[in-house]
């Protein structure tokens, strides 16, 4: 038997010593993929839920973004592909109240989904709205709201994916630090401008102005999609004179023409915030440039 052994053809020993480094290689190869298609989805209707949650799940999780770029919740229907991209997802985050077809959505696409409602499960000091009966959902437009709101996906995310949750847990309390920094920043920045009239043509704006101390004197659009009568126009423009406000807010996802004829017929510039951001923005730097927009305009 140990002649044999030693019989193999020098080929053959070449060949029999790599052979446990391409069975590690295949091994690893395996592993990763493996522990790819293991990563839990999670979903969320909107960016600013969608770039907090890839904040906290790093590369431990898959995170599907519902709203594309550019649309609007108001207005938004989804699609076939969005419901198979969403199939098997182990939790959705969706804001309520401005996202009610995610309901829908997920209960038909992935039915067994932790459904967590923000509106529903932070604690927050509501403000009554013009888009839906009871409380203004805007909320994420307030980056304290979403300090506080850290923790409590963290909990949302260890409860689907306990393997993760210490991962889950020190990822999260570095967000929530870095929200509050945030928060300390654009008050600073905003400081100079308590007590402004701010005039949003979109009702969706005033967690924003209430936490940093701008005077929000009309929301012009009377819901989302509905365009003003002609003396709801009429009394913006009046308030807008007699408060001396300096500009009009419209949205990047709204239609801009109603805004332009209030802008025109105040004679004061329109000026175009952004409350969704797109998939290759930050929360951080979403707020960041919405606040420095509204200081340039503020302080013409």
């Amino acid at each position: 038997m140990r002649k044999s052994s030693h019989c193999v053809p020098a080929g053959r020993r070449r060949l029999h010593r790599r052979r446990p480094a391409w069975i590690g290689l295949l091994l690893v190869l395996l592993a990763f993929g493996s522990a790819s298609a293991a990563r839990p989805v999670v979903v969320a209707t909107l960016h600013p839920y969608a770039d907090l949650l890839r904040q906290i799940v790093g590369d431990r999780a898959e995170v599907v973004q519902l709203l594309p770029s550019g649309a609007s919740p108001h207005t938004f229907d989804p699609t076939p592909s969005q419901a198979r991209s969403i199939a098997g997802a182990a939790l959705v985050v969706m804001n309520g109240g401005v996202d009610a077809w995610a309901t829908r959505l997920v209960a038909s696409a992935a039915p067994d989904a932790t459904l967590f409602v923000v509106t529903q499960s932070l604690a927050f000091h509501p403000i009554q709205g013009n888009d839906v009966v009871g409380a203004n959902p805007h909320v994420w437009l307030d980056p304290s709201l979403m300090a506080a709101l850290t923790p409590l996906l963290v909990r949302a995310l260890s409860a689907v994916d306990p393997a993760d949750a210490a991962s889950f847990r020190a990822n999260g309390a570095s967000l929530a630090k870095s929200l509050g920094r945030l928060d300390e920043e654009l008050a600073r920045t905003m400081a100079p401008l308590r007590g402004a009239p701010f005039v949003p043509f979109h009702d969706g704006w005033p967690y924003f102005a209430r936490r940093y101390g701008l005077d929000l004197i009309a929301s012009i659009e009377p819901a989302a999609g509905r365009e003003p009568s002609p003396r709801t126009i009429a009394d913006a423009v009046a308030t807008i004179r007699r408060t001396q406000a300096r500009a009009v807010f419209d949205e990047r996802q709204l239609n801009p023409r109603p805004a332009q004829v209030v802008a025109e017929a105040a004679g004061i510039p329109l000026v175009t915030l952004d409350p969704l951001g797109d998939a290759n923005e930050s929360y951080q730097d979403l707020m960041r440039a919405n606040v420095a927009v509204i200081v340039r305009a503020l302080t013409r």
